[in-house]
């Protein structure tokens, strides 16, 4: 069975417009086991400093701990072209989950960007400093047709031997089929994320649940129970 989760939730700390109570609220009435607030670091026009995320993270512990349900503290760090986030180690320690994707490529070039997003994801691999990938293979449209079958298949792997899981994303719908079945394949976690920026966008997660039953998923291939 497939759990019901949304780890990728945006609120008024960035650019959302849902406080940190309307998000335990509306994760409770959807029936989920687990929430993520993960808003935008400091690399975006609308991302949140570096300070306010510590106060992010005191406030989800509080009503963590006050109401026992699963919110977690988080980040959507932005990856940036040499695979260094946009938010420093002191401060993604304090938080209880670190996603991070690619926001920016300089390329218009559909082949170029996707040699430059592997690239830039390669890196941050490399530095072992996050969880999850958002919207991955995603830039304004899928990357997949650009990237070559056996590439896909060692960017697959380096993520396996980093432990970083991918999300499912229904905003974008992304990513694509193929890539998903070539992470149940070599041991990728998945993640489930709305990247809701609005309370009625929170949870509405049928459409990952749906696709990752057809997939033949189960609850040992998601991200949840690692966290």
């Amino acid at each position: 069975m497939v759990p019901k989760f949304d780890l990728h939730v945006h609120t008024v700390y960035s650019d959302g417009s849902t406080t940190l109570e309307a998000v335990l609220e509306e994760a409770r009435s959807r029936g989920l086991e687990a929430v993520a607030v993960t808003d935008h670091g400091p690399g975006l026009s609308v991302g949140a400093e570096a300070p306010r995320f510590l106060q992010l993270s005191s406030e989800v512990r509080r009503m963590r701990d006050e109401n026992g349900f699963k919110i977690l503290s988080g980040v959507e760090s932005n990856i940036n072209p040499w695979g260094v986030l946009d938010l420093g180690e002191e401060v993604r320690e304090k938080l209880d989950l670190v996603t991070a994707g690619v926001h920016y490529l300089d390329s218009r070039d559909c082949k170029t960007q996707a040699r430059e997003y592997l690239r830039a994801v390669r890196e941050a691999l490399r530095h072992r400093s996050f969880k999850i990938l958002v919207h991955p293979l995603y830039y304004n449209k899928s990357l997949l047709p650009w990237i070559p079958r056996e590439e896909l298949e060692e960017f697959t792997e380096e993520l396996a031997e980093a432990g970083v899981a991918v999300e499912v994303n229904s905003k974008y719908r992304a990513p694509d089929k193929e890539f998903l079945q070539e992470c149940l394949r070599r041991g990728v976690k998945l993640s489930i994320g709305t990247d809701a920026h609005h309370a009625q966008e929170i949870g509405a997660v049928d459409w990952q649940l749906s696709l990752l039953r057809r997939l033949g998923a189960g609850r040992e291939d998601l991200v949840l129970d690692f966290l």
